[in-house]
């Protein structure tokens, strides 16, 4: 297998080059992380015969450098993720699917509108753009009073959201350690402006959930302590189209890293069935 990195426009993406590929996966990682963090994952799924491409997000990682770390919209992101998209179908000629973990959901989700999106694998969280949970949380984010504070350069800009407060890692990734380790990786981001963690909720995919028509397969740990299976499932639920939901006994949040097999198998097994043949 061989590990590349390539630089699109401002985007630095990591990709795990498998052999014979019969699909390519773009991976959007979650918060205050970037698209090199998952080689635990991506480097034996790729031996299954996967093209993956792991983007950094803007604002995170090794993208975008001319711009202060953690400061990014999600309307980038989705972005980001279509460019990559469609530049690996070009590249390849293989069928793409994106990944979400955590926050990418978001991202991933909001990439479907592209024509060379087959579907979508959403791990970890219910950050469905519009979807309930996100909806749920929306409304004061979208205020005229809050969008004007926004906006301004202080607060939207001067004001911090920590994401180590916000996160704990070590009881969601399951041990003791977990933040520290991270903490290890200056490529990691620690802190958004509250402009840019806004974006998440005020952001309107071009196709919304109750109009989607592309297969997503929905991941969740039975024990993941930040999206508990039934909030999970109630925003699998909620979107239209070929949707299924699969709950991973002893999972916690990050099944990429900590249900590494189980998570592979069922993504391999699901991709091959959208595909109409094993992958």
């Amino acid at each position: 297998m061989l590990r590349e990195a390539h630089i699109l426009d401002e985007i630095y993406v990591h990709r795990y080059h498998g052999p014979d590929p019969s699909y390519a996966i773009v991976l959007c990682h979650g918060i205050g992380g970037h698209g090199g963090i998952y080689d635990r994952f991506c480097v034996p799924h790729a031996m299954r015969g996967v093209d993956i491409w792991s983007l950094d997000a803007p604002g995170h990682g090794q993208s975008t450098l001319n711009r202060p770390r953690g400061q990014w919209t999600l309307g980038e992101y989705a972005d980001a993720a279509v460019m990559v998209a469609e530049h690996v179908a070009a590249e390849t000629g293989l069928p793409v699917f994106v990944l979400g973990s955590s926050m990418g959901v978001a991202a991933g989700f909001s990439a479907l509108h592209s024509d060379v999106v087959r579907g979508a694998i959403l791990m970890g969280s219910p950050m469905v753009p519009q979807g309930p949970w996100m909806s749920d949380l929306a409304g004061p984010w979208q205020t005229e009073g809050v969008q004007q504070m926004l906006a301004a350069s202080w607060p939207g800009r001067a004001a911090r959201l920590d994401v180590s407060i916000l996160f704990d890692f070590d009881e969601d990734y399951g041990y003791s350690g977990a933040g520290e380790q991270k903490r290890g990786d200056p490529w990691n981001t620690w802190s958004y402006d509250l402009s840019s963690w806004a974006s998440l909720f005020t952001y309107q995919p071009k196709i919304p959930p109750s109009e989607n028509r592309k297969p997503i397969l929905m991941a969740s740990g039975a024990e993941d302590p930040v999206f508990t299976p039934d909030v999970m499932e109630t925003t699998a639920r909620a979107i239209a189209g070929p949707v299924t939901f699969h709950c991973f006994e002893g999972g916690k949040h990050q099944l990429m890293l900590f249900s590494t097999e189980r998570f592979s198998a069922l993504v391999h097994e699901w991709v091959g069935e959208q595909l109409g043949s094993r992958a």
